[in-house]
């Protein structure tokens, strides 16, 4: 079960790599704080993850080459979308993500509060990605959410 947690912890350098990768090509300022929000959730759970995982004896460098090589290589394949199309894009992807942490959640034995958090995460990520694919209006708002409940 720690694996796969180290395994959400990886994801999380992955995750940052790649929401940098959009905010740095962004010159939209309103696009740029979205961008911005996105890499503060990665982060947070990256440094929840890390602060329960290294106590158990799991290594968790601050950044990792094969995430970083992965994140730009994904980022890259989607760079040139335009906001609508890579919030459709993005959407199934995240969507993915959130059911799989949710299950893990779900089925834990141990660790569950750990496993909520990644599964809220990645729910916020899916919940911001959806409204803006949809035109709702506050999208940040589940964001927003997740970072004050764990912040």
């Amino acid at each position: 079960m720690l694996k796969k947690l180290h395994d959400a912890y990886m994801g999380e350098l992955f995750g940052i790599v790649f929401f940098t990768a959009f905010k740095e090509r962004s010159t939209d300022l309103l696009e740029q704080e979205k961008w911005r929000q996105l890499i503060e959730v990665e982060q947070r759970t990256a440094e929840l993850l890390k602060g329960y995982l290294e106590p158990l004896g799991m290594r968790c460098s601050t950044s990792d080459a094969a995430m970083t090589k992965q994140g730009l290589a994904q980022a890259q394949a989607w760079i040139d979308l335009a906001w609508e199309p890579l919030m459709g894009a993005l959407a199934p992807w995240i969507r993915e993500y959130a059911e799989v942490y949710r299950r893990s959640a779900d089925d834990a034995t141990e660790h569950r509060d750990l496993w909520n958090m990644v599964a809220d995460h990645e729910e916020a990520l899916l919940a911001f990605v959806e409204g803006e694919r949809d035109g709702m209006g506050d999208s940040l708002k589940p964001v927003r959410g997740f970072l004050k409940r764990y912040a």
